[in-house]
C-alpha cells in the first residue's frame, strides 16, 4: 500500500516536471499567445458573474405595477364588460344613449334585445331634451353565431325592421352650395319606415335588397330662436315642402368588409355600395332614383396603438321623367358625421361628396386622441362640384375596448367659427 502510495507520487512528480520543462522550452512568442487566451478567460468569466450578480440585484428591486385608483376602476369596468352590460348586453335590458339623429341634441332611452340562435331580436325607444322621438325594433333569422355573439353567421338571412321617428326641429339653410346661414330656418320631419331584407352572407361579402315603405310627413318647426323653414321658403323654391307622398323604397346592395368591430376598428376595411329607387305611391311628383358609395380603410400602425382612419363617400340623386327630389330626402352635410367645421345639415343638395381622413392613436386602453381633417360639397350632380369646403381638428374618444361611449371634437376652418362637438358614437 505504501508502495503504490510512493510510486502516484513520483508519477505526479514527473508529469509536473515534464509539463514544466515543456514550458520553458516553448518560444517567447507562443508562451505570449498562452497568457493572452489564459487572461481573456478569467476576464470572460469575471464579465459573466458581474452580469449575473446586475441581474439578480434588478430583480431584487422589482416590484409590481401598481395602477392608481382611476387606472384600477377603468380596467375593472373594462374587464367585467360593465359597459357592454350597460349599453348592449346579448340578453335583457339596456340602456340607450344618443342615437336618435343629427340635431337632436342630448337624449337617452331604454331597450330590450335577445341575441342569439335561432334569432336576433332587438327593440328600443329614446327621447331628447329637444323633444326627438324614436321608437324601433329589428328580426332577424338566423341570429348571430352562439359561439361569438358579435359575428354574424353565413349564409341566407331575412331581417325586418321598423322605425317611427319625431324630429320637430331640423335646420334647413336652403338648397345647394351657395346656401347661407342667415337663411337658417327649421322644419318638423315625421316618419314611419318599415323595410324587409333579404340577403346572404359569403365570409366578408355580404349582398342583399332593402325592400321598404316610407312614409314622411312635413311640418312647421318648433324652434322659436328661427323661423319655420315654410315662412321663408316655397314648394316651389323646395320640392317637397308642400306635399309629402308615401314611398315604395326597393334598395339593393353590396357590402365588403374586413372589419371586426367587436374588437374595434383598428385594421381592415368596409366597402359599401348601394342603388335606390324612391317610388312616389301617391303624387306622381317626387319619384327618383340615387346611388350611394361608402368607403372606408382603417390601417394600424406602431403595435397597433396608431390608426389612419379614411373615408370617402359619394351620393348622387336622379329625378325620374318631370319629377323632383324632395329636399329631405337629398343628401346633406355638416354635423358631426361629416363636415365637423360647419352646422348641422348646413349643405343640402342631390348630389354630396366626402372625404375624411383621421390619425388615431391610443393614449392607453380607455381613451384615444385624434387629429382630423374633412372636405367636400354638394352640387345638383357630381360633376358640378366647384370649391370643396374643409375643417380641421383634434378629438377625444373614451370608451372600452369595442364602443366609443364619447367623442369630444373641436373643429376649425369652417368659414363659420369654431365648433364644438359632444357625441356618444363614433364618427366612422
Amino acid at each position: 500500500m505504501r508502495r503504490c502510495f510512493r510510486s502516484s507520487a513520483d508519477a505526479c512528480g514527473a508529469t509536473a516536471v515534464v509539463v514544466a520543462t515543456a514550458f520553458c522550452c516553448l518560444p517567447a512568442p507562443a508562451f505570449a499567445q498562452i497568457a493572452d487566451i489564459l487572461q481573456g478567460q478569467a476576464a470572460q468569466a469575471t464579465r459573466a458573474e458581474a452580469d449575473r450578480s446586475s441581474r439578480e440585484a434588478k430583480a431584487a428591486r422589482l416590484v409590481p405595477e401598481r395602477r392608481s385608483k382611476i387606472e384600477a376602476v377603468l380596467y375593472r369596468i373594462d374587464e367585467d364588460l360593465l359597459l357592454q352590460r350597460i349599453f348592449s348586453p346579448p340578453r335583457g335590458i339596456h340602456a340607450r344613449v344618443g342615437g336618435i339623429g343629427e340635431g337632436a341634441g342630448f337624449g337617452g332611452g331604454t331597450g330590450y334585445q335577445l341575441i342569439g340562435v335561432p334569432v336576433d331580436f332587438r327593440t328600443s325607444a329614446a327621447a331628447s331634451l329637444k323633444g326627438y322621438v324614436i321608437a324601433e325594433g329589428s328580426l332577424r333569422f338566423p341570429g348571430t353565431q352562439s359561439e361569438d355573439l358579435y359575428t354574424w353567421a353565413d349564409g341566407p338571412y331575412v331581417e325586418v325592421y321598423a322605425r317611427w321617428r319625431d324630429a320637430p326641429q331640423e335646420d334647413f339653410y336652403g338648397l345647394g352650395p351657395g346656401s347661407l346661414e342667415n337663411d337658417r330656418s327649421n322644419f318638423a320631419q315625421r316618419e314611419t319606415f318599415v323595410r324587409v331584407t333579404p340577403a346572404v352572407r359569403r365570409g366578408y361579402l355580404t349582398a342583399g335588397v332593402n325592400l321598404g315603405y316610407l312614409n314622411p310627413s312635413i311640418g312647421s318647426g318648433t324652434d322659436t330662436s328661427m323661423p319655420s323653414t315654410d315662412q321663408i321658403f316655397g314648394p316651389e323654391e323646395v320640392p317637397g315642402l308642400g306635399a309629402q307622398p308615401a314611398f315604395g323604397v326597393i334598395e339593393p346592395f353590396v357590402e365588403f368588409a374586413t372589419l371586426d368591430r367587436a374588437i374595434d376598428d383598428r385594421g381592415g376595411g368596409r366597402y359599401r355600395v348601394t342603388f335606390t329607387r324612391y317610388a312616389d305611391r301617391d303624387l306622381d311628383q317626387f319619384s327618383f332614383n340615387s346611388w350611394n358609395v361608402d368607403l372606408r380603410q382603417f390601417i394600424p400602425f406602431v403595435h397597433d396603438t396608431h390608426t389612419l382612419a379614411l373615408r370617402a363617400w359619394a351620393s348622387s340623386s336622379e329625378p325620374s321623367g318631370g319629377d323632383s327630389v324632395p329636399f329631405y330626402l337629398q343628401p346633406v352635410l355638416g354635423g358631426s358625421q361629416s363636415l365637423r367645421g360647419f352646422r348641422t345639415f348646413r349643405f343640402r343638395d342631390r348630389s354630396a361628396l366626402l372625404m375624411q381622413a383621421e390619425y388615431r392613436w391610443r393614449i392607453n386602453e380607455f381613451v384615444t386622441g385624434a387629429l382630423f381633417y374633412d372636405t367636400g360639397a354638394v352640387a345638383p350632380k357630381l360633376g358640378d362640384m366647384g370649391r370643396l369646403e374643409r375643417d380641421y381638428g383634434f378629438g377625444l374618444r373614451a370608451g372600452s375596448r369595442s364602443t366609443v361611449a364619447l367623442r369630444v371634437d373641436i373643429a376649425f376652418g369652417g368659414r363659420e367659427g369654431t365648433r364644438f362637438l359632444v357625441r356618444f358614437d363614433d364618427v366612422f
